[in-house]
């Protein structure tokens, strides 16, 4: 059964085009640490195969040089740690860009990382912390009680975040120290202004990808021809699948509605 709906095809066939995705739950299975994802065999040649057509872009809550490592596809826009870092290709070879605005608040999210580190890493060892250029993510997949693990992260970082005015974000067993007024909705608006699409396509699967998938529907609103893609999986948000135009199951879904997207752009 085909994927792609007649709004999907709609969207497709505009010019110029912008594709944009997720990387964790999206292109790639969610695996137990960050260090040991990959992407799903066959889509790093679609995504190169799809430079040809549209302006394509990795969105992910990784560092910038994480995601781009990952994904190792060149010549295509890069944007990491939730909106705060981007690049026009592999970093070793593209300057990389950090939102000027959120550099005061380096300071203050590093902090909360040590605070992790600091306070909960002797009882908790199980917690992995990441730190970025600004901010980062505690992940908690590995403790043995995760939901006990997650509520002692929180219950660490709540008032010094408020605080600092610095948001934590849940995602999938990881809290993200991030930064206001920037995320990956603010994100996706300028990426399609950046290029000045006519067409937009956003697939995500995540609480972070939840603010892409409302800037979808603003921009749609504003007359952009746009589609949001939520792959699902069994710990999917009721919020995601109610704004999603289109659904697809886990991440081999995603794969193959990407072979459907790249045979409709090769014939538009």
């Amino acid at each position: 059964m085909r994927l792609i709906t007649p709004d999907m095809r709609a969207t497709l066939v505009q010019r110029p085009l912008g594709l944009v995705f997720d990387i964790d739950g999206t292109l790639s299975p969610i695996a137990p640490t960050p260090g040991a994802a990959r992407l799903y065999p066959g889509v790093a040649p679609l995504l190169e195969q799809l430079r040809a057509y549209a302006h394509v872009a990795i969105m992910t809550g990784r560092a910038l040089a994480d995601g781009a490592a990952l994904v190792n596809v060149d010549d295509i826009v890069y944007i990491g740690n939730h909106g705060l870092e981007s690049a026009d290709g592999l970093p070793a070879t593209h300057a990389v860009s950090i939102a000027p605005e959120a550099m005061h608040y380096t300071t203050a999210a590093k902090h909360l990382l040590d605070l992790v580190e600091e306070k909960l890493l002797p009882e908790l060892p199980c917690i992995l912390v990441q730190h970025k250029s600004i901010g980062g993510s505690i992940h908690y997949r590995l403790c043995p009680d995760p939901e006990l693990a997650r509520r002692k992260i929180v219950a660490l970082l709540a008032e010094p975040a408020r605080q600092a005015n610095l948001p934590l974000s849940l995602g999938k067993m990881v809290v993200d120290v991030q930064v206001p007024g920037i995320d990956k909705g603010t994100a996706l608006r300028a990426f399609a202004r950046r290029f000045a699409v006519r067409g937009l396509v956003f697939a995500g699967d995540d609480r972070t990808d939840l603010a892409a998938v409302r800037e979808v529907a603003h921009l749609r609103q504003e007359g952009l021809v746009a589609q949001a893609v939520v792959v699902q999986h069994h710990d999917t948000l009721p919020e995601l699948l109610a704004g999603a135009d289109l659904v697809v199951q886990e991440v081999e879904g995603m794969s193959n509605l990407l072979q459907e997207i790249m045979g409709e752009v090769a014939r538009s």
